[in-house]
């Protein structure tokens, strides 16, 4: 007998005991009569000893059956103590959440939402790592793990929060000084803030593809630093739009060369998404944060 059918066995005869009969077993149970007493059979013929003595008139246990029904109750007891233990994890969101993601977009996406999320949440404990390397899920422990670039690890389900572009840009006040680039060609004569290993533009336009390469002053590798100086009219940079959607609204970031695509050849930032493990069983904690955030970063 599989264990699965082994289990259900034991519950009808925990069930057939405490109701005192066979008939009345299946009328909790919803099942018919005979089926009752054949799981019955079929259990003491598994474990090789009769449990139950019947007469026309009752039932009574034997000393095995005595002793397997304790045991068999401690057994039910722990299997519906486990379902309860996670129902919170299906039902309500509630537990501890653990997150690994980006510095930059953790302050700029996630933080300023969080005071929010957990009052919409009380039960939601938070656990957020903000690192910019790549984590395993399973050896860190993690529920999610937002992440920007391409989704290319099948055995976890990726759900987008957004599309990333890049825009080149620069404050009004360095473009006043140092001047408008109106070509490719002019922005070598403009001081870049790169970001480490990534210091070749490449430029699509009408299915023409330009490259090239630029120097400046900083080369850094913290998006959040390449912000702050692009902010202070040091020069211009590539940053991802969803980054400085409130400096570009109140145009203290002009986008330079609007008409051009932008990427940085070898980095990857097409979209932002969340990683987790499985969709079956996703816990609802999982879960509202999934669709907390997805709007946010709409």
């Amino acid at each position: 007998m599989e264990n699965g059918h082994l289990l259900a066995s034991m519950q009808v005869f925990i069930s057939v005991v405490d109701s005192g009969s066979f008939s009345e077993s299946a009328r909790r149970l919803g099942l018919s009569q005979p089926s009752v007493s054949r799981q019955v059979t079929a259990l003491e013929t598994q474990l090789g000893v009769r449990l139950l003595q019947r007469t026309t008139r009752r039932i009574s246990l034997t000393e095995a059956g005595q002793i397997y029904y304790e045991k068999a109750r401690v057994i039910q007891r722990a299997v519906i103590e486990a379902g309860q233990s996670i129902s919170g994890y299906k039902e309500s969101p509630s537990g501890l959440l653990r997150i690994s993601a980006p510095h930059t977009w953790t302050e700029a996406k996630i933080a300023p939402y969080l005071g929010e999320f957990l009052a919409l949440y009380p039960d939601i404990k938070l656990d957020i790592r903000c690192n910019d390397r790549i984590s395993d899920m399973i050896e860190d422990r993690l529920d999610l793990v937002v992440r920007v670039g391409h989704a290319a690890d099948s055995s976890y389900i990726a759900v987008p929060f957004g599309h990333v572009r890049l825009v080149l840009c620069a404050t009004p006040e360095y473009l006043q000084q140092h001047g408008v680039p109106k070509t490719v060609s002019d922005l070598q004569n403009h001081n870049f803030i790169a970001y480490v290993n990534y210091k070749t533009l490449i430029l699509n336009r009408d299915q023409e593809q330009q490259q090239i390469s630029v120097s400046g002053s900083l080369v850094v590798n913290s998006v959040e630093t390449i912000i702050n100086v692009v902010g202070q009219h040091v020069g211009l940079s590539t940053l991802p739009d969803l980054l400085i959607q409130r400096q570009l609204a109140e145009r203290a970031f002009i986008e330079v060369l609007p008409e051009y695509e932008v990427g940085l050849k070898g980095l990857a930032v097409d979209q932002v998404f969340a990683l987790y493990s499985s969709r079956k069983h996703m816990p609802a904690k999982v879960r509202a944060f999934l669709e907390f955030f997805r709007d946010k970063f709409k």
